[in-house]
């Protein structure tokens, strides 16, 4: 089988090498060209049957060399009639992605090939067992929970290269074992411990393969399974040496490398790419489209793999909810502020009910996270959301899913902020190239905040996806109200529509007013404007109006729970801290600005390749640190490094223009989401607040980045620009992808798709 591969490999090599030659030439002889479309053919039927039927060990394989050549035969015809550069370097680049794809990134399955490596099976039951024994009825070994068993074979007596475990998981909660092989070989007949640190997933038959890399024959192996949670359990039947480790084609690694590599290309050599926006705004128009599109999806299908068992259908039909689906919505049902839950006597006994230390030492009931004031529970937590929740129990009988929940605002934040960056770009960075627009839409997508609320997809989470979902609106209302710019026409529905959304994101999370306050100021600024239309009336009733009654009412409800109107209640909240008591130290303040601001990635060629450590500066003292970090907005999206430029910037501006545009630009996108993230020192670190200010920040840095790249006279300078854009674009993609992948599904909990991400980009292993 090993020539039948070798001799398509050729073939593909041939095949689609000829079409590359000749596709800036386009005067291929008539004989080659039947010829390499007669292999193509060839090689696209044998891409059929492998992903029908299968090539045993090489399955995969064959179809991406059929596709591969299929692919390349259509860009030559298309390059026949219209010559493209990045077109043909993308044929160019898929022919080597091909190439390494089933040689280098396949090096395991070529381990055996040039040596002398006896296969050898042992059964469970000829091993010798230590802290186990062998069940006939199982037809194998047990290990469960975290107790480890070991099989040990002596008198091997070969030299072995790879082993494969044959398991079955023993039901669906078993998710993976840990798999280690203690062995020895000729350089000493000491055990060699851990040479084999690996685990076993359930559902990943290719976790059940492992090299070893030994100096000569091995005498004695020793396999230890133990289970990595308390309910992994499986059943070892044998273990197989020097089985040959089967192809493992990954068409996305293919697709990632040809796509990434053929845009950033383009942005430095494409002529469409690098023509102004003004002059492609249907490239640039559809592009938008789609990337917004797949990065809702992308957002969706996080959610999806994080529903319980019982399907989507089901999440529609809760009888139990949270605190805000289910705790409010009843509570504003009956006409009340208060919480319906039950106050335990020792709780309401105690002289500082909001010390957890006394709480958790005598064993107090109480509810966790909830506001506790007066002998009453409450929520701290935004009623906006209820707009929707309220209606949907009286006329269902259901609470709605806060998952779903989660999923839609997080979706419409996203819809939200690719139209206000679509809009900021067509209203004043027209100038741009279509390669810069692109890439600054993908870097902020990727670093706009909202995907560690995606990951995790609690109340916690809900409220963050709702203010999200309701300050891009707002943003994109406002900016798009024709108040700003001195050219447009105010749009009286839009300046309503932003007062009104930008009022409900305060309701959905205090943290935003920030932002309302920004709105007031862009709608003073609009006054004059709108003074001159002779409107003034309507306009300040469309502006504050909306925003001010529910401001109103938000004072109302602060004071009617906790006494004060801007009192909205964490102060009072029941968790790991005494926030009534908490001091206020300035190096907290820094701790918050470097995780969240300014902390690098580290990268390392093993799980989870990307991480970002969270780092208490060398301060002693507490701060609360949730699960998961992600870098630092400067890292996650380098056009953030634009701020630098501001002064340069600002000195471009016409001098009457520049406190406006400070003010409008800075007030928005540095100041406010500075002092969120500085505040955030009595709540402490969580990655999931960064939905609060990354987009923000990272809009305000693409607007300084695009006013000083349209102003590049240069063509070598506008390349450089657009080739950077396009550099930055990758660089986001790759490790905002990564970091988002391991904090949505954790190796923990989500083994299944943490050996996905392992076997991605650990090839070697």
């Amino acid at each position: 089988m090993w020539f039948v591969f070798a001799a398509a490999l050729i073939l593909t090599v041939i095949c689609s090498g000829v079409f590359v030659k000749y596709f800036q030439r386009g005067n291929m002889p008539a004989w080659l060209e039947k010829s390499s479309v007669g292999a193509a053919a060839v090689l696209l039927l044998a891409g059929v049957w492998d992903a029908a039927v299968g090539f045993g060990d090489f399955r995969g394989a064959f179809t991406l060399m059929g596709f591969a050549a299929a692919f390349e035969t259509v860009l030559y015809l298309l390059l026949k009639k219209r010559k493209a550069r990045t077109l043909a370097f993308m044929g160019k680049l898929l022919l080597a992605a091909v190439i390494a794809e089933l040689t280098i990134f396949q090096f395991p399955s070529y381990r055996l090939l040039f040596d002398d490596h006896p296969y050898m099976q042992f059964s469970a039951a000829d091993a010798e067992l230590t802290d186990c024994v062998y069940d006939e009825e199982l037809g194998g070994v047990l290990t469960e929970d975290l107790n480890e068993v070991s099989l040990t074979y002596r008198d091997i007596g070969c030299k072995i290269g790879t082993v494969y475990v044959n398991l079955h998981f023993r039901d669906e909660k078993s998710r993976s074992i840990n798999f280690f092989c203690d062995m020895t070989d000729e350089t000493g007949h000491y055990y060699r411990m851990k040479l084999i640190d690996s685990k076993i997933v359930y559902g990943s038959e290719e976790s059940q393969y492992a090299m070893a890399q030994l100096s000569g024959k091995s005498d004695t192996i020793r396999f230890r399974f133990s289970g990595m949670l308390e309910d992994d359990a499986a059943v070892i039947e044998s273990v197989e040496l020097n089985k040959p480790i089967p192809f493992d084609v990954m068409p996305l690694r293919v697709i990632l490398i040809v796509l990434i590599g053929s845009f950033v290309y383009g942005c430095f050599f494409s002529s469409e790419l690098s023509r102004e926006y003004e002059n492609s705004r249907y490239i640039c128009r559809v592009a938008a489209t789609w990337l917004t599109i797949a990065v809702m999806c992308l957002a969706i299908m996080i959610v999806l793999q994080q529903i319980p068992k019982g399907g989507f259908g089901d999440r529609f039909r809760l009888t139990e909810g949270d605190q805000i689906t289910e705790e409010l919505v009843t509570a504003f049902e009956n006409g009340r502020f208060d919480l319906d839950l039950e106050v335990s006597d020792e709780l309401a006994a105690m002289e500082n009910p909001y010390d957890n230390g006394t709480r958790f030492y005598n064993e107090i009931e109480y509810e966790w996270d909830h506001a506790y004031y007066n002998g009453k529970y409450y929520s701290y937590y935004g009623i906006a959301p209820l707009l929707i929740f309220v209606p949907y129990h009286l006329i269902t009988g259901y609470f709605f899913p806060t998952d779903v929940a989660v999923m839609i605002f997080s979706s419409l934040g996203i819809l939200f902020l690719s139209m206000l960056y679509s809009a900021i770009v067509r209203k004043w960075f027209g100038k741009i190239s279509a390669a810069a627009y692109i890439s600054g839409l993908a870097v902020l997508l990727v670093s706009c905040g909202i995907w560690f609320s995606l990951g995790r997809p609690m109340f916690y989470e809900l409220a963050i996806s709702a203010g999200f979902a309701a300050c891009t609106a707002g943003a994109y209302f406002l900016v798009t109200s024709g108040i700003i710019d001195s050219r447009d026409k105010i749009k009286y529905p839009r300046v309503a529509a932003s007062s009104l959304l930008l009022g409900l994101s305060v309701m959905c999370r205090p943290t935003l007013a920030l932002y309302a306050v920004c709105g007031c100021v862009f709608w003073l600024f609009g006054t004059k404007k709108a003074k001159a239309d002779k409107k003034l009336l309507k306009y300040l009733i469309c502006a504050f109006l909306p925003i001010g009654l529910l401001g109103l009412f938000q004072m109302y409800y602060n004071y009617a729970r906790f006494g004060s109107i801007l009192e909205f209640g964490i102060k009072y909240s029941l968790t790991i801290n005494d926030f009534t008591r908490t001091e206020f130290h300035w190096h907290f303040v820094f701790i918050c600005l470097y995780n969240f601001l300014l902390a690098p990635p580290a990268f390392i060629p093993d799980y989870p390749f990307v991480s970002a450590p969270f780092s208490m500066l060398g301060v002693n003292g507490y701060i609360f640190k949730d699960e998961g970090t992600a870098s630092g907005i400067l890292f996650l999206a380098l056009p953030v490094f634009a701020y630098f430029l501001s002064r340069r910037a600002l000195k471009a501006l016409p001098k009457k223009s520049r406190l406006k545009t400070a003010v409008l630009l800075g007030l928005p996108c540095l100041v406010m989401p500075v002092i969120i993230v500085a505040s955030a020192w009595e709540s402490g670190y969580s990655a999931r607040y960064m939905a609060d200010f990354s987009w923000q920040i990272v809009m305000g840095a693409m607007m300084i980045l695009f006013f000083l790249g349209q102003r590049i006279k240069n063509s070598l300078g506008k390349k450089i620009f657009n080739g950077a854009m396009g550099v930055c674009m990758a660089y986001s993609l790759i490790v905002g992808a990564i970091e988002i992948h391991v904090f949505s599904f954790p190796q923990i909990s989500y083994p299944r798709y943490a050996d996905m991400l392992e076997r991605l980009l650990e090839f070697w292993r």
